[in-house]
């Protein structure tokens, strides 16, 4: 995590540096980034970096941790107790994923790149850890849902939270592979990757659920 001295450091640049840097991972995978080339942007001693992390994965895992804390800002007050079906209460998640993309694209483009990014050689084991933590994420919320009697209880509660995680993934992944929304492209533009893309992704979303309801629903 940053040192005293990111923190120290006046509000406008910590979030000019930031911002450089999310761009920058955003576009690139996690081995191509170059902290040389960002810095030389912005116009400051690449020494300095090492001042304010200790290497380039503790600047990495910073901008994971901040932006997945302004993603929380709008996730975490959608309560599963404020919706009767579970479903319902996944695809309010997604509503309020969409308005983080809409006021926070550059964070959205990060988090989009994230898997490629991980997928880097050099930090696969933060990988495992990340997946790890949010397929135990998955699998907490299918046992809720099993214990109140919503999900089936006749499959091992592993592969279901496993399902739930990659359901989640997989709507993204069949928008980018039909070209419907291009995170690349937009990053570019500077425009929110599912910006002008909302009834496209909901109509997919809506499909998604209808197959999961009977796959996870108890009978």
């Amino acid at each position: 995590m940053p040192r005293d001295t990111f923190h120290k450091l006046k509000e406008e640049k910590r979030e000019l540096i930031t911002n450089a840097f999310l761009r920058e991972f955003a576009i690139k995978t996690y081995d191509e980034a170059s902290i040389t080339q960002v810095v030389k942007e912005l116009g400051i001693a690449k020494g300095s970096m090492y001042q304010y992390f200790d290497d380039k994965l503790d600047l990495f895992m910073y901008l994971i941790e901040e932006c997945s804390k302004v993603k929380m800002q709008y996730t975490l007050h959608v309560s599963r107790e404020d919706y009767p079906d579970y479903w319902e209460y996944f695809h309010a998640l997604f509503l309020e994923g969409l308005k983080f993309d809409a006021n926070h694209p550059l964070q959205s483009h990060f988090l989009h790149n994230l898997t490629q990014n991980l997928n880097s050689p050099s930090v696969k084991e933060q990988f495992d850890q990340l997946q790890k933590q949010v397929v135990e994420a998955f699998t907490a919320m299918v046992k809720y849902e099993v214990g109140i009697g919503k999900f089936r209880d006749d499959v091992d509660l592993d592969v279901l939270g496993f399902m739930l995680y990659k359901l989640g993934t997989g709507v993204q992944e069949h928008l980018e592979y039909h070209n419907i929304i291009n995170p690349q492209q937009s990053i570019e533009t500077r425009t929110p990757v599912y910006q002008g893309k909302k009834k496209e992704l909901i109509a997919t979303l809506n499909h998604y659920i209808a197959l999961a309801r009977s796959a996870f629903d108890k009978q």
